[in-house]
């Protein structure tokens, strides 16, 4: 179930972020393009007719990966059984993993308000706070997560858990110290570079299934 709501984030998200774009480039009076556009512009109507593709794509995105991020915390760092053979890990180990795990949920709800309050809802500022929520949760889950890779022995490639500490983290650097759209794209896509692989690699490798 958790391989199928994970495909469904890339078989769906991606697609409608692409979409989007197409739509809001063709439709737009000024022109939409990610080198002056903010991303949240997807889902405003003076941009795009149809914001409702970046809010679904949104909501999508965060409720599937929720599944996915309970699956890693019991993957990385399992409970000890009652029953058979027990597992245990240090305790360094299992607080870089509830860190993920808390961080990435985060990310998760965060993308969810993202999609509820849009450019067009956003009451309160609450897009701003959930956009911050969003990008934030992730890049510090995938921080954390990168530093169980690098430190244990998970069977994930080493590069890769690199990459979870210094990619995401180093683009939202740079994001808010020049805030502007183009950094604002980079900052997904280094996001959207982390995840995608990760849940590649776990769910065709099985020597990684937790027993």
């Amino acid at each position: 179930m958790v391989r199928i709501f994970t495909s469904t984030v890339i078989i769906i998200y991606i697609p409608l972020i692409i979409i989007g774009i197409i739509v809001a480039a063709l439709s737009d009076p000024d022109g939409y393009s990610i080198l002056t556009n903010w991303i949240s512009d997807l889902g405003g109507s003076p941009h795009t007719p149809a914001p409702y593709l970046y809010d679904i794509a949104c909501i999508v995105a965060g409720t599937f990966t929720i599944p996915f991020t309970f699956y890693m915390e019991n993957l990385l760092a399992p409970l000890p059984k009652r029953k058979g053979p027990q597992i245990h890990f240090s305790r360094m180990r299992y607080r870089l993993v509830s860190s993920a795990f808390l961080f990435n949920l985060i990310g998760s709800v965060g993308y969810i308000g993202v999609g509820i309050f849009s450019e067009n809802r956003n009451y309160y500022n609450l897009h701003t706070i959930t956009s911050s929520l969003a990008f934030g949760g992730f890049t510090l889950g995938a921080f954390f997560m990168g530093w169980v890779i690098i430190l244990f022995n998970t069977n994930i490639p080493k590069l890769l858990g690199l990459y979870g500490i210094l990619g995401p983290l180093t683009t939202i650097i740079i994001f808010l110290m020049v805030s502007n759209p183009l950094w604002e794209w980079m900052l997904l896509f280094s996001i959207l570079a982390w995840i995608i692989p990760l849940s590649l690699i776990v769910f065709n490798k099985e020597e990684l299934k937790p027993k």
